[in-house]
This record gives structure tokens, C-alpha cells and sequence, in this order.
């Protein structure tokens, strides 16, 4: 199959659609899933390019597994949601007490840029936009920064440990992924070899609770229907 960097009209690269396909197939044939791609899953608002059910062989009281597969063309594509919840916050924290400390300095050296908006200095709002401080700014900047990859950069961890699904997996182009040490805490690692997927890395077992799993398969067929 020759890829064509082309882009269609919602914006997404012939590269991924096929990335797409050929987790669909995988899915089907390794798992024998129902499948659905673009899927909202359940307690969050990500959605996931492919989403999987695997029914249970026997009859079971328990829903069977589900599971999500995302595609990553690129190394700055996998690097946007690759960002680690846990190291993230803790960076976020320290520049809040960075800054509070230097916001308690700069208030004494600089008292005309308090804002009298209280009756007390120390808790009153302080404007040092126009006062030239570059370790000030390169804070505000950095947590700027830091704050965006928290709301959007750390998709795959939040997917781990809101307990979305059970098996998750990564499905990239070749060298997307230098060391299985940047997987997500618990992913897969599929890789493209041709046209097939090649699996590198097996995925942990995640804890999904049964009610988890059977919104996902409502999501799953209620997708499948609006084809």
C-alpha cells in the first residue's frame, strides 16, 4: 500500500486513516471485537480513533473487554499526549510556589504595582506586566505552558487511570516511538510493518468497571448505527 501525505477534508492525513484501518483489522482478527473508530468513551470527553468490545466466549453475568487503539503518524503527534500526569502537576505546583514566593518579593521592592483592590498588602492583586523581570515572566510563561499540556497534553494518562477501558494500545508508524519506556503507564505498542501491524509491546490488564464497559459498547453500536 503506497501513503500519500495527503490531507482530506476534516483535516486528517491519508497516513492515519490507514494507521485507522489497520487497527480496526487487527482488532477484528486477534480479538474478535466489535469495532468502531472517532468513539467518545466513557468517563471523559476524549475521543479515540479506535474503540473495540470483546464479548465474553460463554454466557457471563460480566460484560466482556474493551479497548482502545490510538494512532499516532508521527513523533510530535504521539509527544502531544504523551505528557505524564503525575510529573506534569508536580511541575504546575512548584511554579505556583515559585511564583508566590518572588510575587512576595517584588511587592516590597515594588509597592506601586499594587492594585489596592484589599484593605490588606498581603492579599492584595499585583500588576508587574509592565515592569521588565525576565524570571517573572519566564515563570508565567513556563506555567502557561505547563497548564495547557494539563488540560490537553496528558490524554493518554488520564485515559489509564480514569479506567476507560481495559486493554489500550498505541498503533504508530515506525520510530514514532523511540523506547517502550515513553509508553503510557500500561499501553500496547503497535507498530506498522507493511500492511499489517506488528505488536511490540502487550498491554497490562486495567481495571474497567462493568457499568464503564457496557456505556462503551452503547457507544460502540450507537456509532456503528449513525454509519
Amino acid at each position: 500500500m503506497e501513503l500519500m501525505e495527503k490531507t482530506v477534508r476534516s483535516g486528517e492525513t491519508q497516513k492515519h486513516r490507514e494507521l485507522k484501518f489497520l487497527a480496526r483489522s487487527w482488532l477484528k482478527e486477534r480479538h474478535h471485537c466489535i469495532v468502531a473508530t472517532e468513539t467518545r468513551i466513557p468517563l471523559s470527553n476524549y475521543r479515540v480513533d479506535v474503540a473495540g468490545y470483546q464479548p465474553m466466549a460463554k454466557y457471563s453475568a460480566e460484560p466482556g473487554y474493551t479497548f482502545i487503539v490510538e494512532c499516532k503518524q508521527s513523533r510530535a503527534d504521539f509527544q502531544k499526549d504523551a505528557g505524564r500526569e503525575d510529573s506534569t502537576s508536580q511541575e504546575s505546583h512548584h511554579l505556583l510556589k515559585r511564583i508566590a514566593s518572588l510575587k512576595s518579593l517584588l511587592a516590597i521592592h515594588l509597592p506601586d504595582c499594587r492594585l489596592h483592590q484589599s484593605l490588606f498588602r498581603e492579599y492584595d492583586a499585583y500588576d508587574f506586566s509592565n515592569f521588565r523581570h525576565d524570571t517573572w515572566h519566564a515563570l508565567l510563561s513556563r506555567l502557561q505552558q505547563v497548564e495547557r499540556r494539563l488540560s490537553h497534553g496528558v490524554k493518554f494518562s488520564k485515559i489509564s487511570r480514569y479506567g476507560c477501558a481495559n486493554f489500550c494500545f498505541l498503533a504508530v508508524e515506525a520510530k514514532v516511538v523511540k523506547s517502550e519506556k515513553e509508553l503510557p503507564l500500561g499501553w500496547g505498542l503497535l507498530e506498522r510493518a507493511g500492511d499489517g501491524l506488528e505488536i511490540k509491546q502487550e498491554p497490562l490488564l486495567m481495571h474497567s468497571a462493568p457499568k464503564v464497559r457496557l456505556k462503551f459498547l452503547e457507544r460502540i453500536s450507537a456509532r456503528n448505527a449513525r454509519k
